[in-house]
């Protein structure tokens, strides 16, 4: 039997739920298109496990169907990639010929670091808040694996989502006392208002660890960001940052506009050299001037 947590590639069975007519197949070039997509489609039932899915990849290129529906809108195959990962999808019937929606399963393949396997199965059953492992008809189930994938049972199954699921809180976990350890070695009780920035960093770490706690990786790396901020803002000396403005400009007050910006150098001695010319002779234009022959 394979073992349950593959260095390059897991397989899941997960079970549907829900699903409803929310998308198209895009019949032209075999595309997974939205609901009012107006091209040559039909319709295509995707179902919840693999609309988490889709939901939480960071990258996704457009899903192809290399196996699109027939008459039955929820059997099909499908496949995408998001960074480093390709996903194989394969939406079919175990139970009931298909008549309801709990008699459907995914078949999922996911092929690239392990790391990135994590992360998106955490991210997706979270999302679905319920385990995709469980399924709604058991034995008709385990009867259907053993005829299609006679490696694989109910059981290994529920093992290898667990073994994931636990990789990705541990890489999640890992971060959470990476950046405690780098707190540790840069706080000092000598920076201004240290009780206060402790506060803060030390409200932010349980955050991250409640975040972790309830599955919420996204809550994690929000609490991990606002802690890297606070150690910069901690550590951050204004005097590195001060440049001394330079001397050689001369400013007798007139550089500055009326609403208090200043005109850039170039302005300035411009008024200066027009200020030191001639005064220009005023000449009224109100009055009539003088023809030829009047003079």
């Amino acid at each position: 039997m394979e073992e349950v947590l593959n260095a390059n590639a897991s397989i899941l069975v997960a079970q549907v739920r829900q699903a409803d007519a929310s998308h198209k197949i895009d019949t032209t070039h075999h595309l997974l298109r939205g609901k009012h997509f107006n091209g040559p489609s039909r319709v295509v039932y995707l179902g919840d496990v693999s609309k988490a899915l889709l939901a939480q990849l960071s990258q996704p290129e457009t899903p192809v169907f290399h196996e699109g529906p027939g008459y039955n809108e929820q059997r099909w195959k499908m496949k995408t990639t998001s960074s480093g990962l390709t996903i194989d999808i394969h939406s079919t019937a175990y139970w009931g010929w298909g008549l309801l929606t709990s008699g459907y399963l995914n078949i999922i393949t996911l092929e690239g670091p392990l790391n990135e396997r994590a992360r998106l199965v955490l991210d997706m059953t979270s999302s679905l808040g319920q385990s995709p492992w469980e399924m709604a008809h058991p034995n008709s189930a385990e009867k259907w694996l053993k005829r299609s994938y006679p490696s694989l049972d109910l059981k290994h199954n529920e093992q290898r989502w667990k073994a994931l699921l636990q990789a990705g809180r541990s890489n999640l976990n890992e971060a959470i006392e990476r950046m405690k350890g780098q707190i540790d070695t840069v706080w000092s009780e000598e920076v201004d208002e240290a009780s206060e920035w402790r506060t803060i960093i030390d409200d932010d770490l349980h955050m991250a660890r409640q975040a972790l706690a309830e599955d919420n990786a996204p809550g994690v790396e929000r609490a991990l960001a606002r802690m890297e901020a606070s150690l910069i803002q901690m550590k951050n000396d204004p005097e590195a940052t001060y440049i001394e403005a330079p001397r050689t400009v001369v400013s007798d007050g007139s550089d500055r506009f009326s609403d208090g910006k200043v005109k850039p150098a170039k302005t300035v001695e411009l008024t200066q050299a027009l200020s030191a010319e001639d005064e220009v002779p005023f000449v009224d234009l109100t009055r009539p001037q003088p023809t030829d022959e009047e003079e």
